[in-house]
């Protein structure tokens, strides 16, 4: 009996404890930008028991109401805490040391590690950015293969993504840039990439060939930047100041703030310098805030205003006379046209830039998020030929809505640009306004909608596949011409397909091949050049791309590679043109086929040690571009064949990161760059150039509130005079631009606790 009663009473408690059920739910954000984080593993005494879904949300039920959880992804540090059910639960995982397998992507709304994405795209983290001198994302861009950043002068910045730079002069386009998830590229084609400092940049993911299916206009590519952003609960204060080379001194202040609700970040940078050459000043401010709060468990709303103030003087090119006499000199008087210094040429661009977006969860599968923004430029541009000055506005916004269940994945959704421009141009007297050339106004309207699938099938196959519907069109108005009258340019709407299959082959290899379309309608500054005249015939180019590629890890946690082949087919293609003057103009050419292969190997011989050394990288980037005019007809002359003009066909970086255990740590790249046509014609070159660039510093946790950093960067050139960006069909063959052969740079960092 007395054991019947024993038995009794422990059944008694097992029904209760059972039957007392407690629920848990949160939502898991990644420290490093704050997106959701899908497929957290949530661990309860070692056992695993649910994942986060696309939004990052998870939910289960355990018998007792407060409990120690495990949260774990893959490249990202595990995170134990104990948590009562009566509380949601907002967990920011902060990153581990980023590798080729362990990369978390957003593009293509993915939303998973770098192996699980059937598309050819490189991420670039924080970690990857402070390798060099934290000047500019010139040197850590240029690392990516297939992808090349140019500075024709300090300030004066342009971005070709496998080899597509023929339409930039200056600038960056053809490649559309989102900012946080907000559009950045405006409804005009333009991307003002100069007017952001180092420090608004945390990470970058740069997508490679057409990504209209999702992204709208554009063959090039496409580019995400996030924010940096604070780390879960910090609360700090940061002063970075760096000095170097001809006259370079930055410095900025960071203020972030993290908690279990909100993460909001506020800035300011100042950067100045005189240049290696003659009439190269640069000046630059600019003040960020962003901010992300969780309005309740089912909203959250971000935001992000900006204000930059860049002002840099443009030396002009120069000819091979020139450059031999003196490589540091502008462009001197010639002719009819005056120096470069005595037009004061230069350029003063002051935007301010607003997005808000809000995010809204209605259950488990059902996730929309809403993008708006507006914008403001002011430009003006004192130049050898003339003086132009133009107001900018733009609005716009992007909304997605996602749906999740099981192995499949919708995003469908749309995006709207509009922009306004009022332009002036005047004859240039010395930098000062002169006779009035052209009063102008030029609205543009762009938008695209979209579906994109991702099923994961059997068998470890996964099929990404989207389409959208594009349109796009321009109206121009001369208001010093009489009668007045506007002329309207509308594109016709096109449909832009992408396929994409990837085959996962045990846990450390994955192939995948895409085929894709794209499209881009050509910019205002192609439609109307500096020549002034409105060109209503010039077409948007159309491309088709077809890619293989794969990726591996035949070391786990030790040795990565990533590699891809394409072949990709323009038609239509604009290229620039440059009359007697200089003035350029645009016209579309006929058709080009660029070829490529870009590889990518990481090798950790040491990770994590608790030795001396307690990291070791050594990692290697290698591509190789096929670049031809297939059909090009200039007057008499036939171009076809040709070598694509701006496009070098061989790129090599090698590159080796120490880092030990009491802080001292040491980044070594080397990058070898071949020779590149200058002019269709194919009849100047740049030479080929070698580069060598360091930083070694030292990390210190000074006290419990404050942490420092000393470092001191440099990079030099094996080849004098060589270029970071040469000017492409010049007049006059003005094609070279000359970079300073050496800078040396040395920086503080002081990051205070509160």
């Amino acid at each position: 009996m007395r054991y019947t009663i024993v038995i009794i009473f422990l059944l008694n408690c097992f029904c209760c404890r059972v039957m007392a059920q407690y629920n848990f739910k949160g939502i898991v954000r990644s420290a490093e930008n704050n997106l959701p984080l899908a497929g957290v593993t949530i661990s309860i005494s070692g056992k695993s028991i649910t994942q986060t879904d696309s939004s990052g949300a998870f939910q289960f039920n355990d018998s007792s109401d407060k409990i120690s959880i495990h949260f774990s992804h893959i490249g990202y540090m595990s995170a134990v805490g104990k948590y009562a059910a009566a509380q949601p639960i907002n967990l920011l995982l902060n990153p581990a040391g980023i590798t080729l397998s362990s990369a978390i992507v957003k593009a293509f709304e993915s939303n998973t590690t770098l192996k699980n994405i059937p598309v050819t795209v490189s991420v670039l983290g924080t970690t990857d950015l402070e390798r060099y001198s934290n000047t500019s994302i010139l040197q850590a861009v240029n690392t990516v293969p297939g992808v090349k950043m140019d500075e024709r002068s300090p300030g004066s910045y342009r971005l070709s993504i496998r080899g597509n730079l023929l339409r930039s002069p200056f600038g960056v386009r053809n490649v559309k840039v989102y900012w946080n998830g907000m559009p950045f590229t405006d409804a005009n084609g333009n991307t003002y990439l100069n007017q952001l400092g180092f420090e608004n940049v945390g990470k970058i993911e740069i997508i490679k060939g057409p990504g209209g299916s999702l992204y709208g206009a554009g063959t090039g590519g496409v580019v995400l930047l996030n924010s940096r952003t604070a780390d879960k609960d910090e609360h700090s204060m940061a002063i970075n100041s760096l000095a170097g080379s001809w006259g370079m001194f930055e410095t900025n202040v960071a203020y972030k703030k993290s908690d279990d609700h909100s993460n909001v970040g506020f800035s300011y940078a100042h950067q100045q310098s005189d240049g290696w050459r003659n009439h190269t000043n640069m000046r630059r401010d600019v003040a960020n805030y962003t901010a992300l709060f969780d309005i309740n468990k089912k909203q959250s709303i971000q935001t992000n205003i900006f204000y930059s103030d860049l002002y840099y003087q443009t030396p002009g090119g120069l000819t091979v006379t020139q450059l031999a006499a003196n490589p540091r000199q502008a462009r001197p008087a010639g002719g009819p046209f005056k120096s470069a210094a005595d037009q004061q040429a230069a350029l003063y661009v002051k935007t301010f830039y607003a997005g808000f977006g809000h995010t809204y969860h209605f259950n488990d599968e059902w996730t929309n998020t809403t993008n708006v923004y507006t914008s403001n430029t002011r430009f003006s541009n004192p130049s050898i030929l003339n003086f132009q000055r133009k107001t900018e506005q733009g609005i716009g916004g992007r909304s997605i809505t996602q749906y999740h269940h099981d192995n499949f994945t919708m995003n469908v959704g749309g995006e709207y640009q509009y922009g306004f421009t009022s332009t002036r141009t005047f004859g240039n007297k010395l930098g000062v306004p002169d006779t009035l050339q052209f009063d102008d106004e030029i609205g543009a309207t762009q938008y695209n909608i979209f579906l994109q699938a991702d099923i994961s099938l059997a068998n470890d196959f996964i099929l990404n596949a989207g389409i959208s519907y594009n349109n796009y069109n321009y109206g121009f108005t001369r208001l010093n011409n009489r009668p007045v009258k506007t002329i309207n340019k509308t594109f016709d709407p096109i449909v832009v397909p992408r396929v994409s299959l990837l085959k996962k082959m045990a846990n450390c290899f994955s192939v995948y091949a895409t085929v894709s379309k794209g499209y881009s309608p050509p910019t205002i500054d192609e439609i109307v050049p500096s020549a002034g005249i409105f060109n209503a015939t010039l077409d948007a180019e159309k491309a088709v791309n077809y890619e293989l590629g794969f990726r591996s890890e035949p070391v786990k946690n030790k040795l990565f590679v990533d590699a891809a082949y394409y072949s990709f087919y323009l038609s239509n293609t604009i290229v620039t043109r440059r009359d007697a003057s200089g003035a350029d103009y645009f016209v579309n050419t006929g058709k080009t086929k660029q070829s490529g292969l870009e590889a990518t190997i990481n090798y950790y011989p040491v990770r994590n040690a608790a030795g001396f050394i307690n990291q070791l990288k050594i990692w290697s980037n290698y591509t190789n571009i096929h670049a031809r005019f297939n059909t090009y007809q200039q007057g008499v002359n036939d171009y076809s064949g040709n070598k694509l003009t701006g496009t070098p066909p061989n790129v090599f970086l090698a590159g080796a990161d120490i880092a030990t255990r009491p802080g001292l740590y040491a980044n070594i790249t080397y990058s070898y760059t071949d020779i590149l046509p200058l002019n269709d014609a194919n009849t100047f070159f740049a030479s080929q150039y070698n580069l060598l660039m360091g930083r070694v510093g030292y990390k210190k946790k000074l006290c419990k509130s404050l942490n420092g950093e000393l470092y001191f960067s440099f990079d030099r050139s094996f080849n004098t005079p060589y270029s970071l960006g040469n000017d492409l069909n010049a007049a006059g063959n003005r094609y070279f631009n000359p970079s300073a052969p050496e800078n040396y740079y040395g920086g503080i960092k002081l990051k205070f606790n509160l």
